[in-house]
């Protein structure tokens, strides 16, 4: 980087377990469809811990991390139709907002989708958003608007971990529409009880369900989950006895909610299952590599299995309508600088208590 050269913060991954903040250039003369947005708030996200383990590899060294960020228009390409000033929240991956799947509610299967914040060894993708400056491909169809009432530190989750605990909570209960209960006469329960995972506890209390069970191994994770309106279930009980306790002759839960992306996570959730019931996964398995049920069990149990990404870009102007009713900024545990990003990478990817979502302030 030259002396002349623009330059900005950023969090830029290093190699596993290690992430670095720097000077690195920043991103100039927009192109035709793009936008360049001053970052006002950016997040850390469980998925960003994908490779800072190592166990998602093939990112290449110096990518700016990150794919959740809401802040300022700075420059606008040709045919960008928002304006120098106007406040954005962005999806996690980009959307053209013009394609089949964009136009049908699928936005994370875009034709031309990218992920935020990955970059290959060979050069391909697109730098992240825990930065002060980000570029944004199809400016158009990845930003939204941002009321004047929402925060950019709630259109950081709009752009996520809400809208993905909403898809996971709405999943289940398109699925049970059938069922001939209403939603206040459903129990269901959430297993893992992250940022995503209050944000499910939370939409499915949003979307009338009567009862909602929290399981995860981090009791502070569960007083947390307990605060967002769900039954926790204390670590070393057995979740199958609470099956039996809450449930008409333990027939299971109309629906469970998986947000862990562990083998084992997904196993306990086909064993709380009822027959005929739900399974609503939007945990990311990148690295198991089987499943724990078979088609023939399944079929004997009547199992409904729902997954996928979600198109967070399709139902942002949806999730951001809920915010009237949603408190989703009490899960936000700590605002910090830039600064600060590899003391918080440490803490989030160990756990440690009272860390649940961090928020980025690249300006602090």
């Amino acid at each position: 980087m030259s002396d002349e050269a623009p330059a900005m913060n950023a969090v830029v991954f290093k190699k596993p377990y290690e992430v670095s903040y720097e000077r690195v250039p920043r991103p100039i003369n927009p192109q035709a469809g793009e936008a360049i947005v001053r970052v006002m708030a950016c997040g850390l996200c469980g998925s960003d811990l994908h490779p800072y383990r190592g166990a998602e590899k093939g990112l290449r060294e110096d990518t700016i991390c990150g794919h959740e960020f809401a802040g300022i228009i700075e420059e606008a390409g040709r045919g960008v139709t928002f304006a120098r000033g106007q406040r954005v929240a962005a999806s996690f991956t980009t959307a053209c907002g013009t394609c089949w799947f964009c136009t049908h509610n699928l936005s994370s299967r875009c034709d031309t989708v990218q992920l935020f914040g990955w970059v290959n060894e060979s050069g391909c993708g697109i730098h992240g958003g825990q930065a002060q400056f980000v570029r944004v491909p199809h400016a158009n169809g990845t930003l939204m608007a941002l009321p004047d009432n929402v925060s950019f530190d709630e259109g950081v989750l709009l752009g996520d971990i809400f809208a993905t605990g909403y898809f996971c909570a709405k999943n289940a209960m398109s699925a049970l529409a059938d069922s001939q209960m209403t939603p206040a006469e459903m129990t269901i329960t959430v297993v893992g009880c992250g940022p995503v995972g209050l944000c499910a506890i939370i939409s499915a209390k949003l979307l009338g369900v009567g009862t909602i069970y929290a399981i995860d191994r981090v009791k502070s994770r569960l007083d947390m989950a307990a605060g967002v309106g769900a039954i926790a279930v204390a670590p070393g009980k057995s979740p199958l006895d609470v099956n039996c306790a809450v449930t008409q002759s333990g027939r299971g839960m109309d629906a469970v909610l998986e947000v862990v992306g562990t083998f084992d996570a997904l196993d306990l959730c086909f064993q709380l299952v009822r027959p005929g019931g739900v399974v609503s996964s939007v945990g990311v398995h990148a690295h198991d590599k089987g499943f724990p049920v078979s088609p023939e069990q399944c079929y004997d149990k009547n199992i409904t299995f729902r997954t996928g990404r979600c198109p967070a870009r399709s139902l942002m102007p949806e999730v951001c309508q809920l915010l009237q009713s949603a408190d989703i900024g009490r899960i936000i545990s700590h605002r910090v600088p830039l600064s600060a990003a590899s003391e918080m990478y440490r803490k989030f990817e160990t756990q440690e208590k009272g860390v649940y979502k961090v928020i980025f302030d690249p300006w602090a």
